[in-house]
């Protein structure tokens, strides 16, 4: 992707990140900032037309880093359940993404601090075992080539093995690093869902040879069927995407399946709506059930009981889990 302009803080020039960034963005014009929020947290952006002409802010992350676990998030039976935003906003456009009613703007956020993100872990560490979700609000894997900071999760969990790290992600990479406890958990959809609403993303057949490879190369997997989108004739679109995927991947051999349908909050909704009006996902007359707009209470188990009947042809129910 290249990136037209760069936003820069003046606190973070000190940091090596941000030069290793620039000297690959060459072409780009760079712009010195106060502060990220001056540019990010502006009125009135246009998301749809900074998705079309993507720019980058390079910032430094005060306060907190490490966060508790959402309530829409799966915790996959981790009591200690953290997750951090090293990054805001992705690279790829799915049109379900919660990021577009989350934050004001499309533009990428990196935080080139890192080391205050790996202090902050120690001290929790002191408390007992982590597994933190390194990737909810951004894609790291599939910026890399750009930022290393996939790698830095990885290095950091290499060094403490009381934390467990998952990086989820829709990039089709090559090659990823095995570390025993780290999962790379690659989001699938069906054809009929990836090329009408995740738009940019690699095509599902690509991230399934993806997480293929990883198998091979010794890594720990994770499958996030999630969202489940109702399309029509979802039934029959995810039984021959799940035999699809089953003939591809030797699903015994996977960490774990995550399962789980189109869920956002209310108010995030409500800010797609208002930010993408030509959006179909954020239109449909979804039931709003404690913040969480969602399908119907009777669609929700349907879609959901139904994918785990699918995989639990090839896997055992242990190690299916499911949002709700």
């Amino acid at each position: 992707m290249r990136y037209s302009h760069v936003y820069v803080e003046k606190g973070a020039r000190a940091y090596p990140l941000t030069d290793a960034i620039l000297s690959k963005l060459q072409g780009s014009v760079v712009i010195d900032i106060d502060h990220y929020k001056d540019v990010f947290d502006r009125p009135r952006q246009d998301i749809v037309f900074q998705k079309e002409n993507p720019c980058l802010i390079l910032a430094v992350r005060t306060g907190a880093r490490i966060y508790k676990g959402a309530p829409v998030c799966q915790s996959f039976g981790q009591r200690y359940f953290y997750y951090a935003s090293s990054v805001m906003n992705c690279p790829f456009d799915c049109a379900y993404c919660y990021l577009k009613g989350m934050y004001p703007s499309s533009y990428i956020v990196v935080f080139v601090n890192f080391d205050d993100y790996a202090s902050e872990v120690r001290s929790h560490l002191a408390e007992g075992p982590m597994y933190v979700c390194a990737s909810y609000d951004t894609d790291l894997i599939a910026l890399d080539h750009l930022t290393g900071l996939a790698g830095r999760w990885c290095d950091i969990a290499e060094e403490n093995e009381d934390l467990l790290v998952e990086l989820r992600t829709k990039a089709a990479p090559q090659d990823l690093r095995a570390v025993p406890n780290v999962i790379y958990a690659f989001t699938v959809s069906p054809e009929e869902v990836a090329g009408r609403y995740e738009s940019g993303a690699p095509r599902p057949s690509d991230r399934i040879r993806a997480a293929a490879r990883a198998l091979d190369a010794g890594c720990r997997v994770r499958l996030c069927f999630d969202p489940m989108i109702k399309i029509p004739n979802w039934q029959e679109c995810y039984e021959r995407f799940v035999e699809e995927v089953a003939g591809s991947i030797d699903l015994t051999r996977i960490t774990d399946v995550s399962v789980g349908t189109f869920r956002i909050s209310g108010e995030y909704l409500n800010s797609m709506r208002r930010r993408s009006p030509g959006n179909e996902i954020a239109w449909y007359p979804y039931t709003v059930k404690g913040g969480v707009a969602q399908y119907t209470e009777e669609d929700d188990r349907n879609m959901q009981e139904h994918m785990c009947s699918l995989l639990g042809r090839y896997i055992g129910r242990e190690k299916i889990f499911t949002w709700n």
